[in-house]
This record gives C-alpha cells, structure tokens and sequence, in this order.
C-alpha cells in the first residue's frame, strides 16, 4: 500500500517536475529496496507497511540530526534542503493524535 502510494507520488513528481520531491521519493525506494534485500538475507519476508514506517522515521531523525548540524555550522541552505525532505517523507507517517 505505501509502496504504491509513493511510486504513484514519484509519477505525480515527474510530471510536475518537481526536482526536490522526486529525488526524495527515489531516494525512499531505494532504501526501501535496501531494507528488503536486508530482510530477504536474513530469511525474512518484504517489509510490511508497519515495518515501513519505522524506517521512515529513521529517515526522519537522520534529517533532524542532520539540520541539527548545519544550522550549527552555519548552513542554512543545506538545513532547509532536510527539512523539504523531512516534510516528503512525514507525508507518508500516520497523523499523530492530539493530547
């Protein structure tokens, strides 16, 4: 179900030629692939939407401790590029429940 939601976005992303989002799409399959070809060598099957979304918030984290370091650093065009993908890739989680 995910996986065709964002292969269906990263078609929806070429056509609108929309560079930031579509390479952030291909960059989620492919490490969706990977985690695949990771499950499969340990004699597991695909990964199911639930295991998807854990590693979408490892994705996730990765970006928020990396705009962590460039806005230390100073470089708030490479922090801004990790939050656009930060929000691509959080499309894709379940909304979280109010307190």
């Amino acid at each position: 179900m995910l996986r065709d939601d964002i292969n269906n976005a990263v078609k929806d992303a070429m056509r609108a030629k929309d560079e930031r989002k579509l390479s952030t799409l291909r960059m989620v399959n492919s490490t969706i692939k990977n985690a695949d070809i990771a499950a499969r060598g340990e004699g597991k099957p695909p990964l199911s939407d639930a295991d998807l979304l854990g590693v979408f918030q490892k994705m996730i984290k990765q970006r928020q401790e990396s705009v962590e370091l460039y806005d230390k650093g100073g470089r708030a065009e490479l922090a801004s590029q990790e939050r656009e993908e930060i929000a691509i890739i959080s499309a894709y989680l379940p909304k979280q429940m109010s307190e």
